[in-house]
């Protein structure tokens, strides 16, 4: 019983350590996006919005990545400098 409560906690530090970096705001790369509204249609919490023809993310990201995954020119970003992968639901089925 102790080895698994002791492998059970090692397992979730272990995994703060990785996620400890880890944001829920969107980074959006103005001279790669090109306004063309795709992320903003696709988020379901109303996070993203097209002003003064730039696209600005706000504070309510859920990180479902359907914006990222979406993104033609790969302009967002939430963990990491650069998109190196997209990938859609209807790529598993």
């Amino acid at each position: 019983m102790f080895y698994h409560i002791a492998g059970l906690l090692g397992q979730r530090l272990w995994f703060y350590n990785k996620t400890r970096s880890y944001t829920d705001q969107l980074h959006i790369d103005p001279n790669a996006c090109i306004c063309c509204g795709k992320c903003a249609g696709l988020c379901p919490m109303k996070n993203i919005s097209i002003i003064d023809n730039s696209v600005q993310a706000h504070d309510q990201c859920t990180m479902c990545y359907r914006c990222i995954n979406q993104c033609p020119q790969k302009a967002i970003t939430l963990i990491g400098k650069e998109v190196i992968e997209q990938h859609r639901v209807e790529d598993f089925l």
